[in-house]
Protein backbone atom coordinates (compact mmCIF):
# COMPACT_ATOMS: atom_id res chain seq x y z
CA UNK A 1 0.00 0.00 0.00
CA UNK A 2 3.06 2.24 1.20
CA UNK A 3 4.89 1.71 -2.50
CA UNK A 4 1.54 1.92 -4.45
CA UNK A 5 0.54 5.38 -2.55
CA UNK A 6 3.69 6.70 -3.23
CA UNK A 7 3.51 5.63 -6.90
CA UNK A 8 0.29 7.31 -7.63
CA UNK A 9 1.70 10.21 -6.23
CA UNK A 10 3.96 10.11 -8.95
CA UNK A 11 2.06 9.09 -11.53
CA UNK A 12 -0.35 11.71 -10.60
CA UNK A 13 2.70 14.80 -11.27
CA UNK A 14 3.56 12.95 -14.06
CA UNK A 15 0.31 13.33 -15.89
CA UNK A 16 -0.22 16.76 -14.19
CA UNK A 17 3.41 17.67 -15.61
CA UNK A 18 2.13 16.40 -19.34
CA UNK A 19 -1.20 18.12 -18.84
CA UNK A 20 0.65 21.63 -17.96
CA UNK A 21 3.36 21.18 -20.82
CA UNK A 22 0.73 20.41 -23.26
CA UNK A 23 -1.50 23.52 -22.19
CA UNK A 24 1.87 26.10 -22.72
CA UNK A 25 3.07 24.41 -25.90
CA UNK A 26 -1.13 24.90 -27.38
CA UNK A 27 -0.93 28.48 -25.90
CA UNK A 28 2.51 28.92 -27.61
CA UNK A 29 1.18 27.92 -31.21
CA UNK A 30 -2.20 29.87 -30.41
CA UNK A 31 -0.13 32.97 -29.85
CA UNK A 32 2.16 32.23 -32.53
CA UNK A 33 -0.42 32.36 -35.30
CA UNK A 34 -2.01 35.11 -33.87
CA UNK A 35 1.74 37.04 -34.03
CA UNK A 36 1.98 35.77 -37.64
CA UNK A 37 -1.65 36.55 -39.10
CA UNK A 38 -1.67 40.10 -37.53
CA UNK A 39 1.61 40.97 -38.85
CA UNK A 40 1.07 40.36 -42.48
CA UNK A 41 -2.30 41.86 -42.37
CA UNK A 42 -0.97 44.86 -40.73
CA UNK A 43 1.73 45.36 -43.17
CA UNK A 44 -0.58 45.15 -45.65
CA UNK A 45 -2.11 48.52 -44.48
CA UNK A 46 1.05 50.43 -44.54
CA UNK A 47 1.18 52.95 -47.75
CA UNK A 48 3.13 55.57 -46.02
CA UNK A 49 0.41 57.89 -44.09
CA UNK A 50 -1.07 58.20 -40.44
CA UNK A 51 -4.13 56.44 -42.09
CA UNK A 52 -2.22 53.33 -42.78
CA UNK A 53 -0.39 52.94 -39.55
CA UNK A 54 -3.67 53.32 -37.69
CA UNK A 55 -5.39 51.08 -39.97
CA UNK A 56 -2.85 48.10 -39.17
CA UNK A 57 -3.10 48.64 -35.40
CA UNK A 58 -7.25 48.40 -35.90
CA UNK A 59 -5.57 45.02 -38.00
CA UNK A 60 -3.63 44.20 -34.73
CA UNK A 61 -6.37 44.44 -32.36
CA UNK A 62 -9.24 43.30 -34.09
CA UNK A 63 -7.46 39.88 -35.09
CA UNK A 64 -9.93 37.12 -34.86
CA UNK A 65 -7.75 34.57 -33.24
CA UNK A 66 -7.58 33.47 -29.80
CA UNK A 67 -5.88 31.12 -27.11
CA UNK A 68 -7.14 29.38 -24.44
CA UNK A 69 -8.36 26.69 -26.99
CA UNK A 70 -10.12 29.61 -29.09
CA UNK A 71 -11.63 31.25 -26.24
CA UNK A 72 -10.06 34.19 -25.03
CA UNK A 73 -9.01 37.24 -26.87
CA UNK A 74 -5.59 38.48 -26.75
CA UNK A 75 -5.20 41.68 -25.64
CA UNK A 76 -1.08 42.15 -24.31
CA UNK A 77 0.98 43.23 -27.85
CA UNK A 78 3.20 45.61 -29.06
CA UNK A 79 3.25 46.80 -32.22
CA UNK A 80 6.24 48.37 -33.87
CA UNK A 81 7.32 49.57 -37.82
CA UNK A 82 10.08 49.68 -39.46
CA UNK A 83 11.52 50.62 -43.19
CA UNK A 84 14.01 47.76 -43.52
CA UNK A 85 14.16 44.77 -41.50
CA UNK A 86 17.47 45.31 -39.65
CA UNK A 87 15.55 48.02 -37.87
CA UNK A 88 15.22 50.53 -36.20
CA UNK A 89 11.84 49.36 -34.79
CA UNK A 90 9.68 51.88 -33.63
CA UNK A 91 5.93 52.21 -31.72
CA UNK A 92 5.51 55.66 -32.97
CA UNK A 93 7.45 56.75 -35.92
CA UNK A 94 7.35 60.40 -36.22
CA UNK A 95 6.89 60.43 -39.66
CA UNK A 96 4.83 57.54 -41.17
CA UNK A 97 6.80 57.53 -44.51
CA UNK A 98 8.49 54.62 -45.96
CA UNK A 99 7.36 52.11 -43.09
CA UNK A 100 6.46 49.05 -44.65
CA UNK A 101 7.10 46.36 -42.28
CA UNK A 102 5.26 45.69 -39.03
CA UNK A 103 6.20 43.62 -35.70
CA UNK A 104 4.04 42.01 -33.69
CA UNK A 105 4.68 41.19 -29.80
CA UNK A 106 1.84 39.07 -28.55
CA UNK A 107 1.67 37.39 -24.54
CA UNK A 108 -0.55 35.50 -22.82
CA UNK A 109 -0.13 34.40 -18.85
CA UNK A 110 -1.01 30.35 -19.15
CA UNK A 111 -2.89 29.18 -15.77
CA UNK A 112 -0.73 26.12 -14.51
CA UNK A 113 -1.75 23.19 -11.80
CA UNK A 114 0.71 20.77 -11.30
CA UNK A 115 3.81 22.65 -12.33
CA UNK A 116 3.59 24.86 -9.98
CA UNK A 117 4.31 22.42 -7.16
CA UNK A 118 7.79 21.47 -8.97
CA UNK A 119 9.04 25.08 -9.44
CA UNK A 120 7.94 25.96 -5.75
CA UNK A 121 5.54 28.91 -6.57
CA UNK A 122 2.79 29.93 -3.84
CA UNK A 123 -0.60 30.75 -5.32
CA UNK A 124 -0.54 33.67 -3.36
CA UNK A 125 3.16 34.96 -2.40
CA UNK A 126 4.97 33.53 -5.36
CA UNK A 127 7.56 31.63 -2.79
CA UNK A 128 8.18 28.84 -0.68
CA UNK A 129 7.18 25.30 -0.83
CA UNK A 130 3.58 24.45 -1.28
CA UNK A 131 1.53 21.32 -1.07
CA UNK A 132 1.67 19.40 -3.80
CA UNK A 133 -1.95 19.06 -4.82
CA UNK A 134 -4.52 21.96 -6.40
CA UNK A 135 -1.38 23.90 -6.77
CA UNK A 136 -2.32 27.46 -9.01
CA UNK A 137 -0.16 29.80 -10.86
CA UNK A 138 0.87 31.07 -14.17
CA UNK A 139 3.55 31.10 -16.48
CA UNK A 140 3.67 33.77 -19.42
CA UNK A 141 3.88 32.31 -23.16
CA UNK A 142 5.11 35.09 -25.59
CA UNK A 143 4.84 35.32 -29.58
CA UNK A 144 7.15 37.49 -31.79
CA UNK A 145 6.45 38.39 -35.69
CA UNK A 146 7.30 40.37 -38.27
CA UNK A 147 5.78 41.06 -41.67
CA UNK A 148 6.51 42.99 -44.38
CA UNK A 149 6.20 44.13 -47.92
CA UNK A 150 9.50 42.78 -49.48
CA UNK A 151 9.93 43.43 -53.54
CA UNK A 152 9.63 40.90 -56.01
CA UNK A 153 11.04 41.42 -59.09
CA UNK A 154 9.91 38.45 -61.07
CA UNK A 155 6.03 37.21 -61.46
CA UNK A 156 3.72 34.00 -62.77
CA UNK A 157 1.09 35.76 -61.74
CA UNK A 158 -1.06 38.31 -61.07
CA UNK A 159 0.42 41.25 -63.34
CA UNK A 160 -2.34 42.95 -65.32
CA UNK A 161 -1.97 42.12 -69.02
CA UNK A 162 -1.78 45.91 -70.07
CA UNK A 163 1.90 47.88 -70.39
CA UNK A 164 1.97 51.72 -70.35
CA UNK A 165 5.24 53.01 -71.33
CA UNK A 166 7.80 55.43 -69.13
CA UNK A 167 8.26 58.45 -69.85
CA UNK A 168 11.85 58.74 -68.88
CA UNK A 169 14.72 56.82 -67.88
CA UNK A 170 14.86 58.14 -64.04
CA UNK A 171 14.16 55.63 -61.85
CA UNK A 172 12.45 54.79 -59.51
CA UNK A 173 9.23 56.86 -60.82
CA UNK A 174 10.60 56.63 -64.92
CA UNK A 175 8.47 59.80 -65.86
CA UNK A 176 5.23 58.94 -63.83
CA UNK A 177 3.39 60.72 -61.59
CA UNK A 178 1.32 59.77 -58.61
CA UNK A 179 -2.63 61.00 -58.89
CA UNK A 180 -2.00 60.81 -62.65
CA UNK A 181 -3.99 58.81 -65.27
CA UNK A 182 -1.79 57.34 -68.17
CA UNK A 183 -2.64 55.06 -70.58
CA UNK A 184 -3.72 50.24 -70.55
CA UNK A 185 -5.08 50.63 -74.50
CA UNK A 186 -4.44 52.90 -76.74
CA UNK A 187 -6.74 54.33 -79.44
CA UNK A 188 -6.73 53.37 -82.59
CA UNK A 189 -6.07 56.73 -83.73
CA UNK A 190 -4.59 58.52 -80.63
CA UNK A 191 -4.77 62.69 -81.21
CA UNK A 192 -3.64 65.06 -78.64
CA UNK A 193 -6.48 67.02 -76.84
CA UNK A 194 -8.99 64.02 -78.03
CA UNK A 195 -8.73 59.95 -77.18
CA UNK A 196 -5.45 60.10 -75.34
CA UNK A 197 -5.17 59.95 -71.43
CA UNK A 198 -4.18 62.91 -69.52
CA UNK A 199 -0.64 61.77 -68.72
CA UNK A 200 0.52 60.70 -72.16
CA UNK A 201 -1.45 63.86 -73.78
CA UNK A 202 1.44 64.78 -75.87
CA UNK A 203 2.49 64.33 -79.21
CA UNK A 204 6.00 62.64 -78.41
CA UNK A 205 4.05 60.19 -76.12
CA UNK A 206 1.92 59.47 -79.25
CA UNK A 207 4.82 58.74 -80.91
CA UNK A 208 5.75 56.45 -79.08
CA UNK A 209 2.72 54.62 -79.00
CA UNK A 210 2.64 54.42 -82.62
CA UNK A 211 6.05 53.47 -83.43
CA UNK A 212 5.45 49.95 -83.37
CA UNK A 213 2.28 49.77 -85.17
CA UNK A 214 -1.22 50.25 -85.11
CA UNK A 215 -2.22 46.96 -83.81
CA UNK A 216 0.32 47.32 -80.62
CA UNK A 217 -2.25 48.95 -78.74
CA UNK A 218 -0.89 47.89 -74.96
CA UNK A 219 -2.19 44.94 -74.24
CA UNK A 220 0.46 42.13 -73.47
CA UNK A 221 -1.32 38.50 -73.17
CA UNK A 222 -2.78 36.33 -76.10
CA UNK A 223 -6.11 37.49 -78.14
CA UNK A 224 -8.41 34.66 -77.65
CA UNK A 225 -11.49 35.70 -75.37
CA UNK A 226 -10.98 32.87 -72.60
CA UNK A 227 -7.72 33.94 -71.98
CA UNK A 228 -8.25 38.03 -71.77
CA UNK A 229 -10.32 37.13 -69.19
CA UNK A 230 -8.26 34.73 -67.51
CA UNK A 231 -5.82 37.86 -67.47
CA UNK A 232 -7.50 40.40 -66.47
CA UNK A 233 -10.14 38.79 -64.39
CA UNK A 234 -8.32 36.13 -62.69
CA UNK A 235 -4.52 37.73 -61.97
CA UNK A 236 -3.65 34.66 -64.56
CA UNK A 237 -0.27 35.10 -66.43
CA UNK A 238 0.78 33.04 -69.38
CA UNK A 239 4.11 34.46 -69.57
CA UNK A 240 6.64 34.74 -66.25
CA UNK A 241 7.42 38.21 -66.27
CA UNK A 242 10.87 40.27 -64.99
CA UNK A 243 12.27 43.53 -64.24
CA UNK A 244 14.48 43.47 -67.66
CA UNK A 245 12.35 41.15 -69.98
CA UNK A 246 10.46 42.72 -72.98
CA UNK A 247 7.20 42.18 -73.29
CA UNK A 248 5.32 41.83 -76.37
CA UNK A 249 2.20 44.12 -77.53
CA UNK A 250 -0.40 41.28 -79.01
CA UNK A 251 -3.15 44.00 -78.44
CA UNK A 252 -5.99 45.55 -80.95
CA UNK A 253 -9.17 46.28 -79.49
CA UNK A 254 -11.36 43.36 -78.74
CA UNK A 255 -14.47 43.33 -77.06
CA UNK A 256 -13.64 41.22 -74.42
CA UNK A 257 -10.86 43.53 -73.00
CA UNK A 258 -14.03 46.06 -71.82
CA UNK A 259 -16.14 43.03 -71.16
CA UNK A 260 -13.42 41.56 -68.52
CA UNK A 261 -12.50 44.77 -67.41
CA UNK A 262 -15.46 45.81 -66.66
CA UNK A 263 -16.11 42.72 -64.89
CA UNK A 264 -12.66 43.28 -62.54
CA UNK A 265 -13.65 46.23 -61.69
CA UNK A 266 -17.22 44.87 -60.27
CA UNK A 267 -15.76 42.45 -58.56
CA UNK A 268 -14.32 45.30 -55.90
CA UNK A 269 -16.99 46.48 -53.10
CA UNK A 270 -16.35 50.31 -54.45
CA UNK A 271 -16.84 50.18 -58.35
CA UNK A 272 -17.82 53.56 -58.50
CA UNK A 273 -15.55 56.23 -56.61
CA UNK A 274 -14.16 59.15 -59.40
CA UNK A 275 -10.46 58.76 -57.95
CA UNK A 276 -7.92 56.50 -55.61
CA UNK A 277 -8.08 59.51 -52.75
CA UNK A 278 -11.89 59.13 -52.94
CA UNK A 279 -11.84 55.10 -52.71
CA UNK A 280 -9.78 55.29 -49.68
CA UNK A 281 -11.60 57.73 -47.58
CA UNK A 282 -14.49 55.69 -48.49
CA UNK A 283 -13.58 52.44 -47.31
CA UNK A 284 -15.10 50.47 -49.01
CA UNK A 285 -12.46 49.19 -51.67
CA UNK A 286 -11.12 45.23 -51.59
CA UNK A 287 -8.11 46.29 -53.56
CA UNK A 288 -9.50 44.47 -57.24
CA UNK A 289 -9.77 48.18 -58.76
CA UNK A 290 -5.78 47.97 -58.11
CA UNK A 291 -3.60 46.43 -60.34
CA UNK A 292 0.04 45.60 -60.75
CA UNK A 293 1.33 46.51 -64.68
CA UNK A 294 4.61 46.44 -65.99
CA UNK A 295 6.05 49.60 -67.74
CA UNK A 296 8.03 49.18 -70.49
CA UNK A 297 10.38 51.60 -72.73
CA UNK A 298 8.07 50.99 -76.04
CA UNK A 299 9.17 50.01 -79.33
CA UNK A 300 11.44 48.39 -80.32
CA UNK A 301 12.80 46.54 -77.25
CA UNK A 302 9.70 47.03 -74.83
CA UNK A 303 11.95 46.68 -71.89
CA UNK A 304 9.98 46.16 -68.09
CA UNK A 305 12.14 48.90 -66.05
CA UNK A 306 9.37 48.37 -63.34
CA UNK A 307 6.30 47.69 -61.73
CA UNK A 308 3.32 50.13 -61.04
CA UNK A 309 0.21 50.29 -58.99
CA UNK A 310 -2.33 51.95 -61.44
CA UNK A 311 -6.58 52.45 -60.05
CA UNK A 312 -9.05 51.21 -62.30
CA UNK A 313 -11.48 53.96 -63.46
CA UNK A 314 -15.00 53.04 -62.98
CA UNK A 315 -16.67 51.52 -65.61
CA UNK A 316 -18.64 54.61 -66.56
CA UNK A 317 -15.09 55.47 -68.16
CA UNK A 318 -14.42 52.96 -70.62
CA UNK A 319 -16.39 52.22 -73.78
CA UNK A 320 -16.15 49.95 -76.29
CA UNK A 321 -15.11 51.75 -79.29
CA UNK A 322 -11.76 50.87 -80.73
CA UNK A 323 -10.96 54.69 -81.40
CA UNK A 324 -11.16 55.04 -77.11
CA UNK A 325 -8.57 54.86 -74.50
CA UNK A 326 -8.67 52.60 -71.31
CA UNK A 327 -7.14 55.27 -68.67
CA UNK A 328 -5.92 54.38 -65.05
CA UNK A 329 -4.36 56.36 -62.62
CA UNK A 330 -0.96 56.02 -60.90
CA UNK A 331 -0.78 55.46 -57.53
CA UNK A 332 3.12 54.19 -57.34
CA UNK A 333 3.89 51.30 -55.17
CA UNK A 334 2.15 47.90 -55.56
CA UNK A 335 1.42 45.11 -53.07
CA UNK A 336 0.00 42.05 -54.15
CA UNK A 337 -3.48 41.56 -52.43
CA UNK A 338 -3.28 44.94 -50.69
CA UNK A 339 -6.55 47.40 -50.94
CA UNK A 340 -3.59 50.46 -50.93
CA UNK A 341 -0.98 51.73 -52.53
CA UNK A 342 2.51 50.14 -51.07
CA UNK A 343 4.64 51.94 -48.71
CA UNK A 344 8.05 51.70 -50.52
CA UNK A 345 9.43 53.04 -53.80
CA UNK A 346 7.26 52.26 -56.91
CA UNK A 347 8.07 48.85 -57.63
CA UNK A 348 6.18 45.33 -56.94
CA UNK A 349 5.97 43.90 -53.52
CA UNK A 350 4.24 40.68 -51.70
CA UNK A 351 3.43 40.56 -47.71
CA UNK A 352 5.48 37.82 -46.44
CA UNK A 353 6.50 36.52 -43.09
CA UNK A 354 9.99 38.00 -41.84
CA UNK A 355 10.15 36.92 -38.87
Amino acid sequence: MITTTFSLIALIGVVGLAVDVGRLYIAKSEVQNFTDSASIAASLELDGTWQGISRALLQVSSNPNKWDFVSTSITKTTVSFAKAEAGPWEVAPSDPAGYRLARVVASVDVPLTFMSAFMGVSPTTGTGPTAFLMLQSTLTVKADSAGGQEPKNTWSEALFPFSPYSHSTVAPYFGLTPGQKYTLRWASNPKVNSNVCPGDATQDMIDIAQAGGGSERGFIESTSASLIRATIVDDYQSVTRSIGDSVTMTGGAKQSQLTSLLERINQDNDSTSLTFSQYMSGGRGTGRRIVGAPINTGAPNYTIVQIGAFFLLPASEYNSGGNSAFCAEFLGAWVQGARNQGAGDPGAYVARLIK
